[in-house]
């Protein structure tokens, strides 16, 4: 009697262990067909990027059915989304956390990027773990969780699928290589400038990506002012800014951490170096359909030369805001890389999925006021300054320096500034305030 009653127990466990496991793959399926469905029918380009979109479904189904847990299912939603090639249309899980309006993430107080080959740290947060274990600028990541970081690289890359271009994908990748749940650790080691390894154990901290005005005066009465993003935060900011370097001889507006924003703030900037009414582009939908993006009259106009800094790490809005200064001939671009990052189409609303999560997905092109289409393809800077390990490790900023000089000339000799021989002592410059870097988002429209 007590043997058949332990197999009952032992067969109604079994079955009801199924029967969830039924409801977790239909609850699955349900949020795959629900992310399909939303590019499917929302995504600007009716070929998806010469994607076949009905192929997708059917390679993809049956692992997110079979997915045994959330992070097993955000890896297969996120190859399928990144098969467009599309910086833009991105997934998010309920761990992300995403709020457009607020961006946050997790992390872990520095960042690093490919430079001159290899992955260097690039900025450091003063007081952090990294910071207190003697990690700065300019260090090399060998290792992560003992794990060689080439390696691990190409592993994000085959998660992640592809994106707009190769310095967006390389971007995203090395941005991912200490993601993971928010408080949570991760040991790493760096290599200093004489090839010495630094160990260091890291937390993955929340964070919130606080879009700010950072304002200086630099030698000759040059202004400076650093966007690390665009929304309707830093709209007033950015006039009492202007107000403030009205009277400054050239201005240098540096765009290199900034990852784009709200379309409206990016015409709201634009509206001080540029006449009212001066066409920034376009953004058109599936349909056809253009919406034109003008300046405005703002309180005050800056008519002085500008420069502006740009990075790879520039995308969307700040793509849409250096493409004008270059087409109009309004200011020098100056660049640390051969291009921007070539992430620009427009996302009208993030899409509610089931159970948390998220969906941002690009419902229009964009074309400059020349037609001219940076998807896929950057901002080529007028000029161009290395980034190079030793200048990070000295504290150097080249590319600030360049514009410094770059401004000057222009004060000095105008239009016929760049046939001219001409130099100047230019002092040693201190890097612009670390804060927390920006992730390339979406053209919000």
């Amino acid at each position: 009697m007590i043997k058949t009653v332990v197999l009952l127990l032992a067969l109604t466990g079994t079955a009801t262990f199924a029967q969830q496991s039924d409801v977790e793959r239909v609850n699955r399926l349900r949020l795959y067909e629900q992310v399909w469905r939303a590019v499917f029918d929302n995504y600007y380009d009716r070929n998806f990027n010469g994607v076949d979109w009905r192929l997708q479904r059917e390679l993809y189904r049956e692992r997110a059915a079979e997915a045994g847990s959330d992070d097993e299912l955000y890896r297969v939603l996120r190859q399928m989304v990144g098969s467009l090639g599309d910086a833009h249309t991105r997934i998010y899980s309920p761990d992300d956390a995403f709020d457009r309006n607020r961006p946050s993430g997790t992390s872990v107080g520095i960042t690093v990027r490919r430079i001159e080959g290899r992955p260097v740290v690039s900025w450091v947060e003063h007081g952090s773990e990294a910071w207190r274990a003697g990690i700065r600028p300019g260090f090399v990541v060998s290792r992560i969780d003992g794990r060689p970081v080439d390696a691990l690289l190409e592993q994000i890359r085959a998660e992640v699928g592809d994106s707009s271009t190769p310095t967006a994908l390389d971007l995203l990748s090395h941005d991912r290589l200490f993601y993971g749940l928010r408080d949570t650790t991760v040991s790493a080691t760096f290599l200093d400038p004489e090839g010495r390894s630094v160990q260091a154990v890291l937390t993955r901290r929340f964070t919130e990506y606080q879009r700010r005005v950072i304002v200086r005066q630099l030698p000759y009465k040059i202004g400076y002012i650093e966007l690390t993003g665009f929304g309707p935060e830093i709209e007033k900011e950015f006039e009492q800014a202007m107000l403030y370097l009205n009277d400054t001889r050239g201005l240098i507006l540096d765009l290199r951490n900034n990852g784009g924003g709200f379309v409206s703030s990016v015409v709201q900037v634009a509206g001080y170096f540029f006449q009212p009414g001066t066409d920034l582009g376009e953004f058109v939908n599936r349909q056809g359909r253009s919406t034109h993006r003008r300046t405005q009259r703002m309180r005050t106009a800056y008519r002085n030369p500008v420069v502006v800094l740009v990075s790879g790490r520039s995308a969307s809005g700040s793509e849409i805001l250096a493409a004008a200064f270059q087409e109009r001939t309004r200011g020098l671009v100056l660049g640390t890389g051969q291009a921007t990052c070539g992430c620009l189409l427009g996302v009208s609303r993030t899409l509610r999925l089931n159970d948390g999560w998220k969906l941002n997905v690009s419902d229009s092109d964009f074309r400059t006021a020349l037609g001219r289409r940076i998807e896929g393809a950057g901002i080529r800077p007028d000029l161009s300054v290395e980034l190079t390990s030793s200048d990070l490790v000295a504290g150097r900023d080249k590319a600030l320096e360049s514009a410094v000089d770059n401004v000057t000339r222009s004060i000095a000799f105008g239009n016929r500034a760049g046939r001219m021989e001409f130099g100047i002592v230019i002092p040693p410059l201190t890097p612009p305030p670390s804060v927390r870097y920006q992730p390339a988002s979406s053209a919000k429209r």
